[in-house]
């Protein structure tokens, strides 16, 4: 079996880290991968993927007819069983390019990009993202023969905004590797809470995501200062990973002008999540929107407990009230109550801690994952 996969970047986001776990596996099982890439990433799975010496094919800079063009030749050239895209530039460009070469094209599905609250980000141009509808819609048809989903929610999102089939989407879930570091967790955290400066009985509540207005940092910042005090008495401190984006200005804004007591380490994109998560008490994820959120299942791996935002794609990752908190969308109040509940709380804490690895072993473990995505590659192929 020969497999190309088209995606925007070999970058930080979770499509990205998903797909490189599965090329790993796809190897593994003696299938041929091509990948190719529209734009060069230095943070994130880019030097990796090189490293491990896959055949990658960065396309050259160039206008959207161009590069479809370009990702043709590759499919005469390659002749794969199947072409699989993921996330919208690369995805537009593969169906564009079933103007000029005959292939099988599965699209991944990993986001509700036209969910409301993205027209209420600051940094989105709602007309664009009206056309970019509109230009997914009236190319879906003829340019995409079957789609897979990484949640229920994203399927239905697309049912009912761009009105796909049912029967042409399938759902496999997004999976995560196991925590390694889980094992030797005191060791770890000891270790590690030592190189950030942080001492052993503080309480650290960690959130993992790039600094976009999806991802809720400014509703978390609200509500720490909210319930300042409070986390003080539990001596809770902060931890928060990933890159700088859009909302970088509006987070460095909020923080020069309310003095918070808690502390609040900024780490930018890391390399040892999994470490910092097993060094970590409590997983806060206070997102407007997802398509899943690996993050969640990365927290749920190493036994984490959470409080995140009741939205619905959510109730299909963590299980409120066993080892999840939920709380209002945007909801700072709720969200301050959820937090200074869990810190309060060293029994409620262990037992959600408990039910998050057992919810990760029965959903998420990568194995089945990628046991799934190869039997919807030989389904399709055979």
């Amino acid at each position: 079996m020969k497999i190309l996969f088209v995606q925007d970047s070999l970058g930080t986001g979770g499509a990205e880290r998903s797909n490189a776990e599965l090329w790993y596996f796809l190897k593994e099982k003696g299938i041929s991968i091509k990948i190719i890439v529209l734009d060069h990433r230095h943070e994130g799975v880019q030097q990796e993927i090189l490293n491990k010496g896959f055949d990658v094919v960065f396309l050259k800079p160039g206008n959207f007819l161009g590069q479809s063009k370009n990702i043709a030749e590759i499919i005469k050239d390659y002749r794969p069983d199947l072409v699989q895209s993921v996330l919208f530039r690369a995805t537009m460009r593969v169906r564009a390019a079933k103007l000029f070469a005959k292939f099988y094209h599965l699209e991944s599905l990993v986001s509700c990009p036209y969910d409301e609250v993205r027209f209420q980000d600051a940094q989105i141009n709602s007309t664009a993202l009206k056309l970019y509808k509109f230009f997914d819609q009236i190319s879906e048809s003829k340019g995409t023969d079957r789609f897979v989903a990484i949640t229920e929610e994203v399927k239905n999102h697309y049912i009912q905004k761009l009105k796909i089939p049912a029967k042409k989407i399938e759902v496999i879930y997004r999976g995560r590797k196991k925590n390694a570091f889980l094992k030797d967790k005191e060791q770890v955290r000891n270790k590690l809470r030592d190189a950030l400066g942080i001492k052993q009985n503080d309480l650290v509540f960690v959130h993992v995501g790039r600094q976009e207005f999806a991802k809720g940092h400014i509703n978390l910042l609200e509500a720490i200062a909210k319930v300042d005090h409070e986390l003080a008495q539990y001596n809770v401190r902060f931890i928060f990973c990933g890159r700088k984006g859009n909302a970088t200005k509006e987070i460095e804004d909020f923080l020069e002008n309310k003095k918070i007591q808690t502390e609040l380490k900024f780490l930018g994109h890391r390399n040892d999540i999994y470490e910092i998560l097993v060094a970590s008490d409590v997983f806060v994820f206070p997102s407007l929107y997802e398509g899943l959120g690996g993050a969640l299942i990365e927290a749920q791996a190493a036994g984490l407990p959470v409080i995140c935002s009741d939205i619905k794609v959510f109730r299909e990752v963590v299980n409120i009230n066993e080892n999840a908190l939920f709380f209002e969308k945007n909801n700072t109040s709720e969200l301050g109550d959820c937090l200074t509940k869990m810190a309060k709380s060293q029994k409620l804490r262990f037992s959600m801690g408990v039910k998050s690895v057992d919810n990760y072993n029965r959903k998420f473990q990568i194995e089945k994952i990628h046991s799934q995505m190869l039997g919807l590659y030989q389904q399709i192929t055979d």
